[in-house]
């Protein structure tokens, strides 16, 4: 062999190492944990008396508990005390005296009333906040700053924002401005 040989077989032989521990890491990483408790072992008794082919119902228990006149008539869902039994030495009655159950409470139907369409959404707010003011002297005239979440916007009273909004009035605490395209109005208060 010559050295080149045995320095490619030498790195063959590392890289199989590695792919090995690889692999040998991966697998305990990724195997599910084993349990450490052992179940116990189900005795003879309990397995004898589960049934084969599914569950079954014992018809002498369920008759034991109730006459016959009243099997079928029972709510499951209804809560129930126990019935009196006969009576004890002492004379009262065995499993304790029970009051009769009232019948159940039968709630008519609330008159269905028709459905018209929904009612209209409201209009969106305003989208701006007043943010101050200045007062020009000569005409005697207030100038409100307007402002949205990117824009800001410098107003006097009847001029028309983006087409849609006109400033009805200007005060040292509010704005009111009028949404042309639902034709509704909106005071704006001063942010401080």
């Amino acid at each position: 062999m010559k050295v080149q040989d045995r320095r490619g077989f030498n790195v063959l032989i590392v890289l199989i190492g590695v792919l090995g521990l690889t692999l040998w890491f991966g697998y305990g990483i990724n195997r599910p944990p084993t349990p450490s408790a052992v179940p116990a072992p189900v005795p003879a008794a309990q397995s004898a008396a589960a049934p084969e082919a599914g569950a079954r119902i014992r018809l002498d228990l369920v008759e034991s508990l109730h006459a016959e006149d009243e099997i079928g008539r029972n709510n499951l869902f209804q809560y129930r005390t126990r019935r009196a039994g006969p009576p004890d030495s002492d004379g009262s009655s065995g499993a304790g005296a029970a009051a009769p159950i009232p019948p159940p409470v039968v709630i008519p139907p609330a008159p269905s009333v028709p459905a018209g369409p929904p009612p209209p959404a409201p209009p969106p707010p305003i989208p701006f906040k007043y943010h101050g003011f200045a007062v020009v002297d000569e005409p005697r005239s207030m100038t409100a700053f307007l402002g949205d979440d990117t824009t800001h916007y410098n107003v006097t009273v009847g001029e028309v924002l983006m087409g849609r909004y006109r400033i009805s009035r200007i005060t040292d605490s509010d704005v009111e401005v009028e949404d042309l395209q639902f034709n509704r109005r909106q005071t704006l208060p001063l942010i401080r």
